[in-house]
């Protein structure tokens, strides 16, 4: 029997690279950094993969955008501008020679003080690379898919749309309540209208009809810049796309399932609780097709969505 595809990639760790100066290696965080204490950090993950001519990062600028703003949301003071990261995070890329991965830049403090006025901290820039599965993988027969007990945050107690380290705690105590109960990820709601926001790590949509739908940003979701790209390329596609509420009830009767995600790309999902989804997935496949061809530079991407890094 096949094994249902993860809704992240299988990860190995190759290099991390601290791009405070620019130069690779390893580095080490104190134990007792704020960071690691508090999970007072924000990151990004950008993939790359291989192109006609060597790696290319996908929506660099737009990672870096957002690696800013959650910065700025969370008061977190820092000496990069968007200029200087972007070197940045190209060089590191660059020495860990490779092709294909996954590229996490950090904003975090190595101070090992106590405390939660996140002003009093210096923050710097770290990267870490790891290799990843290129976009030819195959797409995998889908994931089983449950709705969590837990719901996403709520945008009165945290800004849902900052990528911040310790707010990850909530997408992995879905996922590991998921797993433990069978299913490879659950469906988080929103806390005040209990309709569907996300998955834990990824946003979702939903096909019904051939008509193409993903929950709108009024839920407590973070919108994915992967979640972006597929709206514009269905847009491209001709596919008749929508941003509304979805409840579990419209997810038990999709015709098609499918998450999106920067480490993942695009993962179908074969079932959803105990409802089996039908094999047939027209949509998602062209989706996926159109996806794996644009990062790869050999389809039509927007103007700077394509970042070249010469190894």
């Amino acid at each position: 029997m096949s094994t249902p595809q993860a809704a992240s990639p299988r990860l190995g760790g190759v290099s991390v690279a601290t791009a405070v100066d620019g130069a690779p290696g390893l580095t080490s965080v104190p134990f007792g950094s704020n960071s690691v204490q508090h999970g007072t950090a924000v990151f990004e993950g950008i993939r790359s993969h291989a192109g006609p001519r060597g790696p290319l990062l996908f929506r660099l600028d737009d990672h870096i955008d957002r690696l800013l703003g959650s910065a700025a949301a969370l008061g977190i003071e820092h000496p990069y501008g968007q200029e200087e990261l972007r070197r940045l995070i190209v060089e590191a890329m660059a020495a860990s020679g490779l092709a294909d991965a996954y590229v996490r830049p950090v904003l975090y403090t190595p101070e090992p003080r106590l405390g939660v006025d996140l002003a009093r901290f210096a923050f710097r820039l770290g990267v870490e690379t790891w290799a990843a599965p290129g976009a030819e993988a195959p797409a995998g027969p889908g994931i089983r898919l449950t709705v969590s007990p837990w719901t996403r945050p709520s945008p009165r107690t945290f800004p849902t749309g900052a990528k911040a380290t310790g707010n990850y705690a909530v997408s992995a105590l879905a996922k590991t309540h998921a797993v433990r109960a069978g299913y490879d990820d659950a469906v988080q709601l929103d806390p005040h209208t209990g309709r569907v926001a996300e998955a834990t790590i990824a946003n979702i949509f939903a096909v019904r009809s051939g008509r193409l739908v993903t929950p709108w940003t009024q839920e407590s979701l973070l919108p994915g810049i992967t979640r972006d790209t597929v709206l514009r390329l269905a847009e491209d596609l001709g596919i008749d796309t929508s941003e509304e509420p979805l409840t579990v009830d419209d997810l038990a009767g999709a015709d098609e399932l499918f998450l999106t995600g920067t480490a993942s790309g695009l993962v179908s999902v074969a079932s959803f609780g105990k409802c089996e989804l039908p094999p047939e997935r027209a949509v998602f496949e062209g989706l996926n097709r159109a996806y794996r061809d644009c990062v790869r530079g050999r389809g039509t991407a927007r103007s700077g969505w394509l970042a070249p890094v010469v190894l």
